[in-house]
């Protein structure tokens, strides 16, 4: 069985088109996905419906944490769904380096709505995408964790955005 998707927000005191651009385009993505070491972010992406993005994101240790995304819809400062999954340096789907049963593949939502007064709700919704039954326990056993990392993630996007 399925588990239920986790979906994590935000509000963003910024306006819609900046937190798109914060999120979607690499030259931003560097400064809050690796605020330690933005020139070591290496991305390669076609932002495009069956493109892809290949990134890997140096972590405070120098080791490079790299993941691969497939875009499957696009719209532009509403929606973007894409499959996420943790990749080696050359791009190809590997197991998550510290967790090998999490789920290869997750089924990633994120949505953004505009509030007024320059303000951004960004929503992030999780589910394991052609999981196995281990794969989907794992994801469920993670909740905690995840809530965790993206509190963390919207934190530094947060940071980022205030010195923008």
């Amino acid at each position: 069985m399925t588990p239920a998707p986790l979906t994590v927000s935000r509000v963003f005191k910024a306006p819609i088109a900046l937190v798109w651009a914060v999120h979607t385009d690499p030259k931003h993505q560097a400064k809050w996905l690796s605020p330690d070491n933005p020139e070591g972010y290496l991305s390669k992406l076609d932002f495009r419906v069956g493109g892809t993005h290949h990134y890997g994101a140096p972590g405070p240790d120098g080791a490079i944490m790299y993941g691969t995304q497939t875009f499957r819809e696009i719209v532009p400062m509403k929606k973007v769904v894409l499959v996420q999954s943790f990749a080696d340096k050359d791009g190809n789907i590997a197991p998550h380096p510290m967790a090998p049963t999490w789920p290869r593949e997750i089924l990633s939502t994120t949505d953004y709505e505009d509030l007024g007064n320059g303000t951004t709700r960004m929503a992030v919704t999780w589910v394991p995408f052609n999981a196995t039954t281990v794969e989907e326990a794992t994801f469920e056993g993670a909740r905690a964790g995840m809530q965790g990392g993206w509190d963390h993630q919207f934190g530094q996007i947060e940071a980022y955005l205030a010195g923008l």
